[in-house]
């Protein structure tokens, strides 16, 4: 796996930078509307449906995508079309609540019943998810085995970015549920799955974004000039 180095002079790392201090920001607010009252509104909680920290990550989902899809058309990558296909779907999911209704539907269907103080919904989004990453574990590996170095090694750094999210996603998720009753653990639980989704989802767009540098190669060029401008104005 290529290291990737955090210069600060690197346009890239501000632009991670950008987006984890919003994420903090985010994380504070919500914390100040839980506890604090200040602010009444829902939105600013970090696991309302559709507040304002969900539809930025929305963005950051729908950047990564577009992104990953332009380096599977410029570098003909099936392996970046899987990737971009499969950030596309988690867009669709957070926005439409995919795997809330067809786990609803699939827990009524099977007549699944509560465990470990999981709920039946709980264990049909379990399936969902486990269907959907199935498929797209299926695609990827057949795109990896075909896929030339770079996709590879690009894939390597995003398969332990995406089990990261999913730690979040699918187990922190899964144990809030359990202790949803809790006083002390469901409002913890909530902001650690919600507030580590974001951080992570941050650190996925900034190395997409580093790695779809080379679709523009007149970057380096006004780097290296502004460098020189800097130089000069000292």
């Amino acid at each position: 796996m290529t290291p990737v180095k955090l210069d600060l002079k690197d346009n890239s790392i501000r632009f991670l930078y950008l987006f984890l201090v919003t994420d903090l920001a985010f994380i504070v607010i919500h914390l100040v509307y839980v506890h604090a009252d200040v602010l009444s509104n829902p939105s600013f909680s970090l696991d309302q449906e559709r507040g304002y920290s969900e539809i930025f990550q929305y963005i950051k989902e729908y950047w990564i995508a577009l992104l990953l899809g332009a380096l599977a058309v410029k570098q003909r990558s099936a392996l970046y079309l899987g990737w971009s296909l499969l950030f596309f779907y988690l867009l669709l999911d957070d926005s439409l609540t995919i795997h809330e209704i067809l786990g609803a539907i699939i827990s009524e269907k099977l007549d699944l019943q509560a465990v470990f103080n999981l709920r039946a919904l709980d264990f049909g989004e379990l399936i969902v998810s486990a269907g959907v990453g199935l498929f797209f574990l299926f695609f990827l590996a057949i795109a990896y085995r075909f896929a030339s170095r770079i996709p590879r090694e690009t894939s390597k750094s995003l398969i332990i970015m995406f089990l990261v999210l999913a730690v979040f996603g699918i187990a922190v998720d899964m144990l809030h549920s359990m202790l949803r009753f809790s006083l002390f653990w469901e409002p913890l639980l909530a902001m650690l799955e919600d507030g580590g989704e974001m951080v992570v989802m941050s650190v996925i767009a900034w190395f997409v974004y580093k790695r779809s540098e080379s679709l523009y190669p007149n970057v380096k060029s006004l780097e290296q000039q502004e460098k020189t401008l800097e130089t000069q104005y000292r």
